[in-house]
């Protein structure tokens, strides 16, 4: 009886479909591709492609993974704020009374943004202009998700005493999002003027003098200063 050589014993996989260790890796390669790119030439200039083949990959999985290439843009996005949506969540989630450290929610939200250099160019070229096309999907996606819960922490603090009772959470949240985003989206003019990189020390010293300025102008100081 001949017996079947064993290389021919091995199934092979379906076309079309990566094997199951391959999967994480195309998915973040094509994050990653699609991120400096669309970055680099902007949203519709970039095509499916393009992306595929920075990846190394093909536009097929791209649909397999995303749908289209909006879909694709919309999980850079989550991906991108996902550990900021987690810390919100743990510090609400935690009972009876979560600690209010926004040092730690400051410094993760400018760590985010200065490692996506994409978010700043995608919020003001499709977001902020008069014809954003993404205005209504982040709104819902994100804005609407993320402040929220900032809001909700701020007004934790202010009922435990450790904001100023007089603390409009809302003007807080505000106040807070400028202060960690406006120095991403104006970096291109600040950043010579100032001499400014935003990263390294650089970085690490914008996140701890905008910690200090933010919770200085919140927290509920018993006495003032003499």
């Amino acid at each position: 009886m001949r017996t079947a050589h064993p290389a021919r014993r091995k199934r092979s996989r379906s076309p079309g479909r990566p094997s199951v260790q391959a999967e994480g890796d195309v998915r973040s390669a094509l994050l990653d591709a699609a991120s400096k790119l669309f970055l680099k030439h902007g949203f519709d200039r970039v095509t499916a492609r393009q992306i595929a083949t920075a990846a190394g990959t093909t536009p097929a999985m791209i649909h397999y993974y995303f749908t289209n290439k909006l879909g694709l843009f919309r999980a850079m996005l989550e991906r991108a704020i996902q550990p900021m949506r987690e810390l919100l969540a743990g510090q609400l989630g935690q009972a009876p009374g979560p600690p209010v450290e926004l040092s730690a929610l400051i410094g993760m939200h400018m760590q985010t943004v200065a490692a996506n250099s994409w978010i700043p160019a995608f919020i003001v070229n499709e977001v902020f202009a008069e014809k954003g096309r993404f205005r209504a999907t982040f709104i819902r996606d994100i804005a609407s998700r993320q402040l929220p819960l900032v809001i909700e922490l701020l007004e934790r603090g202010k009922a435990a005493g450790r904001f100023r009772p007089d603390l409009d959470a809302r003007l807080g949240a505000l106040s807070l999002l400028a202060l960690c985003m406006f120095p991403f989206i104006s970096r291109t003019v600040t950043g010579p003027v100032l001499g400014l990189k935003l990263e390294g020390e650089d970085l690490v010293r914008l996140i701890a003098h905008t910690t200090r300025l933010f919770i200085a102008g919140i927290e509920h100081r018993t006495a003032e200063p003499s």
